[in-house]
C-alpha cells in the first residue's frame, strides 16, 4: 500500500524515523514488508512503547503508518528492553486520518501467497460464494474479474448481492458458468466501509464475506490498469463486459480509525 496524497494538505507526507521492531513481545524475527501497515504498541506494553507490525497484539489496532522500508529477519531488530542492544529506527510514512491510501487487489501478497478468491461457482450471471456473505446488498457497485478458466479475463459489474443463498448478480453475462477451479478477484464497491487485507498487510485481499473485512475505511474509488489501459477509475459504462488480460485493480480510501481500532493521529492510543 502507499499514500498518494492528503485530503487536507494535498501532498504525500515525508517518511519519519521511528523506533520499530517487527514483533511486540520479542526481539524481531519476523519479516515486515515495505508498504505494510504499522501500529503503535499499547502504553502498558511490558517491553516498552515502539512501533510494530499491525498484525501484532490486537490486529489493526492503533494504526500509525505505512512502512517505508523492508525489515528483514536478520537479527538486528531489538526491543527497548533488550539485554545488550539498542533499538533501531525505521522509516515510516505517517498515516493521517486524511491520508488517501492506494491498495492493490494483487493476485499474491508480498510473500507470494495467493490473494485470489477460489470458492465461487454459479451460472453466467448469478455467482454463488462458498462462504456466507453475512449481509445483503454490500457488493452492489463492485466488480468480478475472473483470472482463469473458461471465463478468464472477463470483467463484470455487480448489481446485487443476497445473504440468503450467498449469491451476487452480474450486470453482463460471463462466457461460461464458474466452476470450483476458477479463481477470481472481487473488487469492493467504491465507497465501501470495510476492507480485507492480505497476510502481509501490504495489499487488499479479494473477499466477498462481510465478517472477513475487518479494516474500517472510507472508500473513495476503484481503479484499473492493464496493458494498453492507463490507470483510470472503473466505470460501468466503459468497462463492464470487457475481456482484459493481465488487469490490475486498486482501491483508494482513507483509514480514519474506529471506536476500537483507532488511528493514533486522531485517537492517540485506543485500548480495545
Amino acid at each position: 500500500m502507499e499514500i498518494i496524497r492528503d485530503l487536507a494538505g494535498g501532498g504525500k507526507p515525508s517518511p519519519i524515523n521511528v523506533f520499530y521492531n517487527s514483533e511486540d513481545d520479542a526481539d524481531g524475527s519476523e519479516v515486515r514488508y515495505k508498504g505494510s501497515l504499522v501500529r503503535l504498541m499499547d502504553w502498558d506494553n511490558a517491553n516498552g512503547i515502539m512501533f510494530t507490525g499491525v498484525g501484532e497484539s490486537v490486529t489493526l489496532e492503533n494504526i500509525a503508518g505505512i512502512l517505508a522500508e523492508h525489515v528483514g529477519a536478520d537479527g538486528t531488530n531489538f526491543l527497548l528492553n533488550d539485554v545488550a542492544y539498542g533499538a533501531r529506527t525505521r522509516k515510516m510514512y505517517p498515516l493521517l486520518p486524511t491520508s488517501i491510501v492506494r491498495g492493490e487487489y494483487a493476485r499474491a501478497d508480498a510473500a507470494g501467497t495467493s490473494n485470489l478468491d477460489t470458492n465461487m461457482t454459479g451460472t453466467t450471471t448469478t455467482i454463488t460464494c462458498g462462504d456466507a456473505l453475512g449481509v445483503d446488498d454490500l457488493l452492489i457497485g463492485g466488480w468480478l474479474y475472473v483470472t482463469n478458466g473458461a471465463s478468464a479475463n472477463k470483467l463484470r459489474y455487480i448489481t446485487d448481492s443476497a445473504n440468503g443463498g450467498d449469491t451476487f448478480t452480474l450486470a453482463t453475462s460471463l462466457a461460461s458458468a464458474l466452476v470450483a477451479t476458477d479463481d477470481s478477484i472481487i473488487v469492493q464497491p467504491p465507497h465501501t466501509l470495510w476492507m480485507a487485507l492480505d497476510a502481509t498487510f501490504t495489499g487488499l485481499l479479494s473477499e466477498a464475506v462481510v465478517s472477513a473485512r475487518t479494516l474500517p475505511v472510507v472508500g473513495l474509488g476503484t481503479f484499473i490498469s492493464a496493458p494498453g489501459i492507463p490507470y483510470q477509475r472503473l466505470d460501468r459504462n466503459k468497462h463492464d463486459g470487457l475481456t482484459i488480460a493481465n488487469a490490475k485493480f486498486y482501491h483508494e480510501f482513507i483509514i480514519g480509525g474506529s471506536a476500537t481500532l483507532g488511528n493514533i493521529w486522531r485517537d492517540t492510543v485506543v485500548r480495545a
